[in-house]
């Protein structure tokens, strides 16, 4: 059963991260007690893959960033890799081209901030960026990560000092120090202290093109991108038989690669408008718009974006939860929050 949001779960939410990945985690659970080898979270973004999971969290995942600039929040120019971390050149990323290991996800936010993950076998290495501001806090949690807190082993990691903590014997985290205005963490888990040492030995810092041509073959790039979101929409389009409400085509701009998290940004700007449009509708009383609008929404199963989505993960049950909700007669609350809508 999918929980329900609720106002005090989304007020726990770093709405500003978008991260659709959240939603493997978070669609079935309710947060549970933090154990002692997860640190307590930290103002700035939180990582859903690490920390407890929130009930109902993933309507945030992957769509804020894309409901936003629907909404004209944000500005039309395409996000670019300029604007992200460097070691010697603004866009460059930590590269990991080791046979066996394979891109699985990847993110960008609006503030700069991403991630990219690998995986081979039960290993996994996560590789996150942040903005330098939060460089401080994040350290002061990590160093919780033990008891008595304390700072971490010294390492080196792509020429940079950085500090080592252990979860557990097999399960480490590095925190890179702050460059070119960023500042990386590198989650390990599956693979003893030796071998996540090793495994960061083997990263590379490659620019734009050199990381797109990591990517595997089903990722996106940014000049595929504006292709690959209207063919996304012309297949929602499609099935619903209009564009945005009052005609108004829905407008996404994101910058993500994977095609999860870019199917979760265009899937969630149009769902977003058309809740808008019923909310709206209902609350003015007028009945016509309304059902049109459930009339949409009710086709969200067939949308052919969603369909491609369910294998992956759960963020297609996150709207079909809404379309529920509009076609049952049930009040509709917590979407404007859950699902980064203005208003």
């Amino acid at each position: 059963m999918i929980p329900k949001l609720t106002d005090d779960s989304v007020s726990l939410l770093p709405l500003e991260s978008g991260r659709a990945e959240l939603l493997e985690e978070i669609m079935s659970t309710v947060a549970p007690d933090r154990t002692l080898d997860e640190p307590t979270p930290v103002p700035g973004r939180n990582r859903g893959r690490w920390l407890a999971p929130v009930a109902a969290a993933a309507v945030v995942a992957g769509i804020v960033t894309g409901s936003l600039w629907a909404s004209g929040l944000l500005p039309d120019e395409d996000s670019s890799m300029a604007d992200q971390p460097g070691a010697g050149g603004a866009g460059d990323r930590p590269v990991l081209d080791v046979p066996g290991w394979e891109v699985t996800s990847t993110e960008s936010g609006d503030d700069g901030y991403g991630e990219v993950s690998y995986e081979k076998g039960a290993g996994q290495l996560t590789i996150t960026w942040y903005p330098a501001d939060s460089y401080a806090s994040y350290v002061v949690d990590r160093e919780h990560i033990v008891d008595p807190p304390a700072p971490g082993e010294p390492v080196e990691v792509l020429g940079k000092s950085g500090q080592l903590w252990a979860y557990s014997n097999d399960d480490h985290t590095v925190i890179r120090e702050v460059e070119d205005g960023f500042w990386i963490e590198f989650r390990g888990s599956g693979m003893d202290k030796a071998g996540y040492l090793a495994l960061l030995e083997r990263l590379t810092m490659k620019g734009r093109d050199g990381f797109q041509a990591s990517l595997p073959e089903d990722f996106v790039t940014d000049d595929e991108r504006r292709a690959a979101i209207d063919s996304m929409l012309a297949g929602i389009t499609a099935a619903t038989g209009v564009e945005g409400p009052n005609g108004t085509p829905v407008r996404v701009r994101s910058d993500q690669s994977d095609p999860y998290q870019l199917g979760a940004a265009v899937a969630g700007a149009y769902a977003c408008a058309w809740l808008e449009a019923y909310d709206n509708a209902v609350t003015h009383e007028q009945p016509a718009q309304a059902a049109e609008a459930a009339r949409v929404l009710g086709t969200s199963r067939d949308w052919p974006v969603l369909d491609e989505m369910n294998e992956r993960g759960d963020y297609p049950e996150a709207i079909w939860d809404y379309s529920d909700t509009v076609q049952s007669g049930q009040v509709l609350e917590g979407y404007r929050e859950g699902l980064g809508c203005s208003g």
